[in-house]
């Protein structure tokens, strides 16, 4: 019982560590695309570009669509974002993720400090009548899309993380099943994982949370010191002992050329799937996963 219990422990370890691969290529990715500025940008963009107020639809109440494509924005409100932004950087805010944090009086009171409405106080009052009516919607679609962008993002970099390391959820478990040295290092490397404090492990996105703090402006100094220390983290990670199995060997590769090519690829191809299944479940379920399932063991030997 406790040699399936360690198996399980393994395989677990597998997907936390892949999983802290894909978090750190995530937050990259974030610092050097700006995705959740970009994000937000596209929310204003429509916001602003006069979208229609409710209307009746057979005998329905609804609104239309507020996201549309970047590129149809108008002037009108390509020019009001860009001041926006520009009205962020000077509050000492890096980019436009704050706004998902202000309220809509605050939105009109930035709104109110842009240039190209110092004396275009009509026009003023046109656009605070948006920010009432669509402020709250555009933070809502932004939280969602961004949310569900970086979902797609996860599965995408855990596929690719799985098939650089030929990290095989079939094989890896037969293989902590049978190889007590390399389930005993991979239980090894759990009980570190689960020794270091969850919040200096993981990078907990809290977009979902809907949190009402501020956000906490970073220097670019801060950001690329982050982003060093992910690339580190994949290092570590990726050049443990536990991984050395999983990667691509000429053995490894010889099966997927033989006679029996057909049931490898297939074999693979659902191993690969599982285990970009599992990983996509994120760091902080696989941390939370090992911590109860140690508990249980520990009290198993009791």
């Amino acid at each position: 019982m406790l040699e399936t219990l360690d198996a399980i422990i393994a395989t677990a370890a597998v997907a936390l560590g892949l999983s802290l691969i894909v978090q750190a290529v995530q937050q990259i990715m974030k610092h050097w695309f700006d995705l959740k500025s970009n994000y937000m940008r596209f929310q204003l963009l429509a916001m602003f570009s006069s979208p229609q107020p409710p209307e009746k639809r057979q005998g329905l109440r609804t609104l239309k669509p507020i996201t549309r494509q970047m590129g149809d924005a108008d002037d009108r409100a390509r020019s009001i974002v860009e001041q926006i932004e520009a009205a962020v950087k000077s509050f000492g805010y890096r980019d436009l993720e704050l706004l998902e944090k202000v309220s809509i009086d605050d939105m009109k009171r930035i709104a109110a400090s842009l240039p190209m409405f110092g004396k275009a106080k009509e026009k003023l009052k046109e656009v605070e009548k948006e920010i009432e009516i669509w402020f709250e919607i555009t933070k809502r679609a932004f939280q969602d899309l961004y949310e569900r962008k970086m979902k797609l993002w996860s599965f995408i970099i855990s596929g690719v993380v799985v098939i650089v390391l030929n990290a095989n959820l079939l094989e890896i478990y037969r293989e902590f099943s049978t190889n007590k040295t390399v389930r005993d290092a991979a239980v090894a490397m759990a009980e570190k994982f689960v020794a270091v404090p969850r919040d200096s492990l993981l990078v907990i996105d809290r977009t979902a949370a809907r949190e009402t703090t501020y956000v906490v402006s970073k220097p670019d100094s801060l950001i690329v010191r982050d982003i060093q220390a992910s690339l580190d983290e994949i290092r570590q990670v990726a050049s443990s002992n536990t991984f050395q199995v999983f990667r691509w060997t000429k053995a490894r590769l010889n099966p997927f050329v033989s006679d029996r090519w057909l049931v490898v690829w297939i074999r693979a191809i659902l191993g690969w799937l599982a285990m970009t299944l599992l990983v996509s479940l994120g760091a902080p379920f696989w941390y939370d996963f090992l911590k109860t399932v140690m508990g249980i063991k520990e009290r198993m030997k009791k």
